[in-house]
């Protein structure tokens, strides 16, 4: 299945450049509740996640794609919940600062304050961010002494001719010298302001579980909204809202990227999210595949003659891929969505390996537990 899930990256990906019917691709790429994981989960059955197998894959299996890097919050401490790493708190802080200087060396983009990120306290969050080639943005985290805004509300990049704005919020971040304005409204308002300038409004919502809301009809304007705090994962097939944002999830600890391929050929049209039916498309392949993997030297219909049960699903996923084919065909904008799982498969990459192995050595205490 893995492989599977490659392949389809090097179909649509690499397949597809910039310059090919002069349309406009774009690919976000979107982790979530990293919790300061340099390396994979730790997982007994399946370990997934790690920085360097992210940056294989990026470069490797989305080359001839300049991806925008965003995480949508939670990024800089342990959870007690998840993975309580139980260091003192300076510990805990050098991993959160070399964190930092890890995002930086990867090329990240933009990432969102969340309600985790403060273990350290506020002063030493601000230090650690304020002058980093990352993007760290809030847009209704306050300063109480001052009424002032702890970070930039947004941060505007430029793609393949498109301006993508990303904006930050949080509903769950508490911290004493810090005023949680609604972040409802003031998501709002930033959409407000920003919706004439830019093409396409990406909101990073930093929120739990159980209050959740309908986010998607709450910032109704945006396109795309990515969330933290939410320990669920958002699959290709989960149906969206028919109207409003699109909502995606990434789980926790970096296990999947949550991606979004974006391909405009009509600036003035919608952009089409067509997850469901492409996703369906690739089911029907993969079940059409593992049927001819019988004897791939004749067709399908010779192979199955004498199986008329089998050869009528056969025509049924023909049938069905066709439609499925044309329909995708008809739009000029879409938009796929994709999670993928950081698996054990994926190498290292050895730059990126070996940065944080440095860190590792400096540290006095086992930065990989």
């Amino acid at each position: 299945m893995i492989k599977l899930i490659y392949l389809l990256f090097f179909t649509i990906l690499v397949g597809q450049q910039p310059s090919e019917d002069n349309a406009q691709n774009i690919s976000i790429v979107s982790t979530s509740n990293v919790f300061s994981e340099f390396y994979d989960c730790g997982c007994p059955k399946n370990p997934l996640g790690g920085l360097a197998r992210k940056t294989f894959f990026l470069k490797n299996m989305m080359s001839g794609r300049e991806s925008i890097l965003i995480d949508a919050g939670n990024s800089l401490f342990d959870s007690n919940m998840i993975n309580p790493d139980n260091l003192s708190i300076e510990n805990k802080k050098f991993k959160a600062k070399n964190f930092v200087k890890t995002l930086e060396f990867l090329g990240q983009d933009v990432v969102n304050i969340g309600s985790n990120d403060f273990k350290g306290g506020l002063d030493f969050l601000i230090d650690i961010t304020k002058d980093s080639s990352v993007h760290f943005i809030s847009a209704n985290l306050y300063d109480k002494s001052t009424n002032s805004l702890l970070f930039k509300p947004y941060h505007i990049i430029e793609k393949d001719g498109s301006k993508i704005a990303f904006i930050g919020l949080s509903q769950s971040a508490r911290f004493n010298s810090v005023i949680n304005k609604n972040f409802i409204d003031e998501g709002n308002k930033y959409i407000s302001e920003l919706k004439s300038s830019v093409d396409i409004i990406v909101m990073l919502i930093n929120v739990l579980d159980e209050n959740i809301i309908d986010l998607s009809q709450s910032f109704a304007n945006a396109d795309y909204i990515f969330l933290s705090g939410s320990t669920k994962r958002t699959e290709p097939r989960t149906r969206q809202s028919e109207s409003g944002a699109l909502v995606y999830s990434g789980g926790i600890q970096g296990k999947h990227l949550s991606i979004v391929d974006i391909r405009i050929k009509d600036s003035n049209k919608a952009i089409n999210d067509v997850s469901a039916p492409f996703n369906r498309l690739q089911e029907i392949d993969y079940r059409l595949n593992r049927l001819q993997a019988k004897d791939p030297s004749i067709t399908l219909e010779e192979l199955y003659a004498n199986q008329p049960n089998v050869l009528s699903l056969i025509e049924k996923y023909q049938k069905e891929a066709t439609e499925l084919g044309i329909s995708l065909a008809g739009f000029k904008n879409r938009s796929i969505f994709f999670s993928v799982p950081l698996s054990p498969t994926i190498p290292d990459d050895k730059e990126v390996a070996a940065f944080i192995e440095d860190i590792a050595s400096r540290a006095d205490f086992p930065l990989k537990d």
